[in-house]
């Protein structure tokens, strides 16, 4: 059950669903969270597939079961195989390919706060330096967002 009651939602807003209910407790929060949540896909460099590899990775380390059924759709669109989602449920990146594996590595060490030198260098060989930025504050930004469903035990939509 949600901790937070969910905020009335003006119609104009784009997305009415849970999380949006949430952070509009307090409008101006929301506003700054909803805007780098649309740029740290938008905006990205990366390509929507490695995306949602990354976003599955760092929410599914954090057992983020919101998160999780909110990109699980996303992934399968951008062309991650049921077989390869399962992989990332149980944090099997070895069926992956050099780039992706390395990607989802990088992204689950942000998270923990791990990344070190040789890792870097891995990332480096196969993303550019604007690539890994955005990289790093995709894992990041999702690492916020599973926190804070996780802080509020957000229910799962119920028609995703």
């Amino acid at each position: 059950m949600t901790r937070v009651a969910p905020a009335e939602l003006p119609d104009d807003l784009p997305v009415h669903n849970n999380l949006v209910r949430a952070t509009y407790r307090n409008p101006e929060m929301h506003r700054g969270f909803a805007s780098l949540a649309g740029r740290v896909h938008s905006a990205s460099h990366l390509p929507a597939r490695t995306r949602e590899l990354v976003v599955l990775a760092v929410v599914g380390q954090l057992g983020a079961g919101y998160q999780w059924q909110q990109h699980e759709r996303a992934a399968r669109h951008a062309g991650v195989s049921d077989d390869e989602i399962e992989a990332l449920r149980v944090g099997d990146v070895d069926g992956f390919g050099d780039a992706e594996r390395t990607a989802v590595r990088l992204a689950s060490a942000v998270d923990r706060c791990s990344v070190d030198d040789a890792l870097w260098a891995s990332a480096a060989q196969h993303y550019s330096e604007v690539e890994l930025s955005d990289l790093v504050l995709l894992a990041g930004f999702y690492g916020l967002a599973a926190r804070y469903t996780l802080a509020l035990d957000l229910d799962l939509e119920r028609d995703p």
